[in-house]
């Protein structure tokens, strides 16, 4: 079923594959729903999900870290720096629900906005901040192979 802006009004849920959200998002461990919205409502700190071109066709979640007009930047979570510039037309929908095992994080909850919000505002230092996180994934993946 369709709404009047030609949006499906279906939330989609899926796995994330990818630690470009971390420490919010976790690759293989979190599922997210994402539900449409007209390309209007959107607002800066919203996670977003756009088709990645650069990445050969996949699909890309990041959070919407600037906008101007009808174009929007993007920058995931655990990334060093933001995205090109892209057509708002091009976002797909936004994330409202994180699974994480029995645990469900509502996005936009005032609580997780504030969480949101405190991480960003450290994305000149993110990498320092990451670096245990990211040693401690690679011993993993060495110490016990899948």
């Amino acid at each position: 079923m369709k709404d009047t802006d030609g949006l499906v009004d279906i939330p989609v849920w899926f796995q994330v594959t990818g630690n470009s959200m971390f420490p919010f998002i976790r690759a293989f461990q979190d599922d997210v729903m994402i539900v449409s919205v007209p390309k209007d409502k959107y607002k800066i700190g919203d996670i977003v999900l756009f088709p990645a071109i650069c990445k050969g066709g996949n699909y890309c979640l990041h959070r919407l870290y600037k906008m101007d007009g009808d174009r929007v930047q993007t920058f995931g979570d655990g990334c060093k720096f933001p995205d090109g510039w892209i057509g708002r037309d091009k976002l797909l929908g936004k994330a409202v629900l994180i699974k994480r095992g029995n645990r469900t994080i509502d996005c936009e909850s005032p609580k997780w906005i504030r969480r949101f919000r405190r991480w960003n505002r450290f994305w000149k230092i993110r990498p320092v901040m990451l670096f245990p996180f990211r040693a401690i994934n690679k011993l993993k993946r060495v110490i016990l192979p899948q």
